[in-house]
């Protein structure tokens, strides 16, 4: 049986329960990006659909899922911690969830945002009978001492405590409001004056709602950071501690960076800590990386002094780092579950090296959680897509780059042929088999390269008669229908313009048939020799010695020799410049034709030269 003892004081209510939920100072934690719920559900405190399935679903199955997606997701019989956004159900939505969770063959806490609920409909909720078997429910504050009120409205979280058998819930409260939306839309909301704070025997976890974690101590010493200081003072500071953020904010925002840093920095200096946060989805993007490394918010975040190297980029979380902050954040700006262990540290080389190791996501649609469960895809597809929207171009440039980069998001999001990891090796480094790094794109001359050469791809696709190239083995992003020929875009951060030559050169003289293949090409200096590709530095053993000369023995042409006659690759080189001059010469109102026709004829004529 769990023992669980409440300690209301003024200013934190210390909810001791006696449970142990670390495993050698690790702990799954299981973070649900939702979709930002409707302003009319939360006005009128209705049911969440889209994200109580998703709950269900991920906690005891259906939807396609036969078991509890988080089995798959995370095998075994630890301890998950689950966390959900701001808001993301209605009061109306406890009984469903509740059920899910009772039904969990494996230890859970389970925190969500609830609301706007009035104040009576939690204090009643409270006060039901409850008997064996049942969710033992109750609230964080001292209803009798120092209570809500019935009419007004609350903004409010769950805590749900789970081991097989038995289940706690426990109600916490919002007590500051978010001021730009919140307080003007829900003026009636009350808050409350007490934050939580959950002492398990093993960690400390406080979880605190949105604009509760915003406040620095410095300048708000009632702020919740200055009673988490508070609340920890006695606490032995070997113990971890964790605050736990649920969300409801749009993407980025400079005010969360300087609050994260606070937490980690000031307010849980002197122990392991760790800050969580669950966010809904929000697609916005940014051109400066320092912004945009923080995708939805969604992510776990530790001490930079404590692994200073930051934690590898994963294909389900991607590193963020700043001068006082390390971690992880949820690399999609989708609805998705993501889930992995955090860990307080030491970290080193045993110990481990990830604050937050994000191993597995699923995706979430209308209907709940995708499925069936896959292994996640490698990052290339997330980051072209998303890089396409940071950088966009000039909005006066050419209607065809905007058509051209939603066609390549629908071909990295159809999963076929030509894969985003192809498409993004071969437009850096050509046919070398060189790879890049999709996480590497910010670096100076990577975006250039990327820019340079992902419009001008984008551009290509929406010429008639160009499309995607799937054959496996060979060069080329796109294909020409009439022609057969194939259209490799290839912009390089780093090598000159004879050195892609020479690339070319050695590839041309390779065993091998292959149609003939157009190299729209820039250096890293921006220039490039265009025309046919001639072989350099290097002999042609094609063609064994005549007869004449009296060649014998093993120069003697044989069948199936590699001296046998082959058929020859052909390699034309157009320069990038010839297709930027299709988007970027663009006159709005003007016909465009004349400079699509200008590039295909330039591109005709330098094969017909080679015939």
């Amino acid at each position: 049986m769990i023992n669980i003892i409440d300690h209301f004081g003024g200013r934190v209510t210390t909810i001791s329960i006696d449970m142990d939920i670390t495993v050698e100072s690790k702990l799954h934690v299981c973070l649900a990006q939702l979709p930002k719920p409707p302003q009319d559900a939360i006005t009128n405190d209705a049911s969440r659909p889209v994200a109580v399935a998703a709950a269900i679903q991920l906690l005891a199955g259906g939807g396609g899922h036969a078991g509890a997606a988080l089995s798959e997701m995370a095998p075994g019989n630890e301890t998950v911690l689950v966390a959900f956004p701001e808001f993301a159900f209605g009061s109306v939505d406890w009984e469903a969830l509740d059920v899910a969770i009772r039904a969990s063959a494996r230890p859970l806490i389970v925190l969500g945002g609830f609301g706007a609920t009035a104040g009576g409909w939690l204090t009643e909720w409270a006060g039901l009978e409850t008997g064996d078997g049942q969710t033992r429910r109750r609230l964080a504050w001292d209803q009798a001492g120092d209570g809500i009120g019935d009419i007004r409205r609350v903004n409010g979280g769950w805590c749900w405590v789970h081991v097989p058998g038995e289940t706690h819930c426990i109600a916490y409260l919002k007590t500051v409001a978010e001021q730009n939306v919140e307080a003007v839309v829900l003026p009636d909301l009350q808050f409350g004056r007490w934050i939580t704070h959950l002492r398990f025997n093993d960690v400390d976890l406080f979880p605190l709602i949105c604009a509760d974690m915003l406040q620095l101590p410095g300048e708000h010493p009632d702020s919740a950071q200055a009673r988490i200081v508070e609340a920890l003072r006695d606490v032995p500071g070997d113990r971890p501690a964790m605050v736990v953020g649920s969300l409801l904010q749009h993407g980025y925002n400079i005010n969360w960076v300087r609050a994260i840093d606070s937490l980690l920095v000031h307010v849980l200096a002197g122990r392991p800590g760790l800050v969580a946060l669950a966010n809904v989805a929000d697609a916005k993007v940014s051109a400066i990386e320092a912004e945009d490394q923080w995708r939805s918010l969604t992510g776990v975040f530790g001490k930079w002094d404590e692994l200073t190297k930051g934690q590898v980029n994963l294909p389900c979380g991607r590193r963020v780092m700043t001068a006082g902050v390390v971690g992880a954040v949820v690399r999609h700006s989708e609805p998705v579950v993501t889930i992995g262990a955090v860990d307080w540290g030491p970290y080193g080389p045993v110990d481990g090296k990830f604050v937050w190791h994000a191993a597995m996501l699923c995706p979430i649609h209308q209907d709940g959680l995708v499925a069936p469960l896959v292994l996640p895809p490698p990052p290339h597809a997330c980051e072209i897509g998303r890089f396409l929207r940071r950088h966009p171009g000039d909005p006066n440039w050419s209607p065809r780059l905007r058509d051209g980069s939603a066609s390549i998001a629908a071909h990295l999001a159809s999963g076929t042929s030509p894969q985003a990891k192809q498409i993004l090796n071969t437009l850096l480094h050509g046919p070398s088999g060189g790879a890049v790094d999709p996480d590497t794109l910010h670096e100076t001359a990577q975006q250039q390269a990327a820019e340079h050469g992902l419009h001008a791809l984008a551009t290509l696709t929406t010429i008639e008669g160009n499309g995607w190239q799937s054959a496996a083995g060979q060069q080329g992003q796109l294909r020409q229908d009439t022609s057969g020929r194939h259209l490799l875009v290839w912009r390089d951060a780093r090598k000159t313009k004879m050195q892609m030559r020479a690339i070319l050169s050695n590839w041309q003289q390779q065993a091998g048939e292959h149609p003939d293949l157009i190299v729209i090409a820039q250096s890293r200096f921006g220039d490039i020799d265009e025309g046919a590709v001639t072989e350099a530095r290097r002999d042609d053993f094609s063609a064994a010695p005549a007869i004449a000369a009296v060649a014998g023995g093993g120069l003697m042409t044989e069948q199936s020799d590699h001296t046998a006659p082959r058929g020859r690759r052909r390699v034309l080189v157009v320069s990038l410049a010839a297709v930027a001059s299709v988007y970027a010469d663009y006159q709005p109102g003007v016909d465009d034709m004349p400079l699509v026709e200008a590039l295909q004829a330039r591109i005709n004529a330098s094969f017909g030269a080679m015939a």
